[in-house]
């Protein structure tokens, strides 16, 4: 019984962008958790109460399914901030030592000229202090390279 109480906690503590990926198998469920998150932290008894109240929902509910669902949201979320991440440093490297691109490019696939034209842009926009979204620019290619 505890254990379906912590994974309806699990489920209640997602972020709303991983909430809304859940398929819950009963309407029930689904808004006995949307009442949970809309109540405020500091009303603690009252999350108490409706976080039981999910747990006895979760008894009439297979949860392996939702666990199944839950870990598998985690593990996307967790591997898009490492490409964030990755593309980032990236970022940061090329702009430092734009002959970095030739290493990029050897571990990815991409256009040498269209990275290379990138490149120069956001590094002369930064040197010139007049980024207009060059950065930004270069940091969704080499995210777009990464992903795939």
């Amino acid at each position: 019984m505890l254990a379906l109480q912590a994974l309806g906690h699990e489920l209640a503590a997602l972020s709303e962008k991983q909430f809304q990926k859940i398929i819950f198998p009963e309407d029930n469920l689904l808004d006995a958790l949307k009442i949970y998150r809309s109540i405020p932290t500091k009303k603690r008894e009252a999350r108490r109460r409706q976080l039981q109240f999910i747990g006895k929902l979760m008894r009439s509910v297979e949860p392996e399914p939702l666990q199944t669902q839950v870990d598998a949201v985690k593990r996307t979320d967790d591997a898009d901030k490492r490409k964030h991440n990755e593309a980032h440093q990236w970022r940061e490297r090329l702009l430092a030592d734009p002959k970095q691109a030739t290493d990029f490019m050897n571990q990815f696939h991409i256009d040498a000229q269209l990275l290379n034209q990138t490149i120069r842009a956001a590094k002369k926009a930064k040197e010139l202090d007049k980024d207009k979204g060059e950065a930004r620019i270069l940091y969704r290619l080499l995210y777009k390279t990464i992903e795939h």
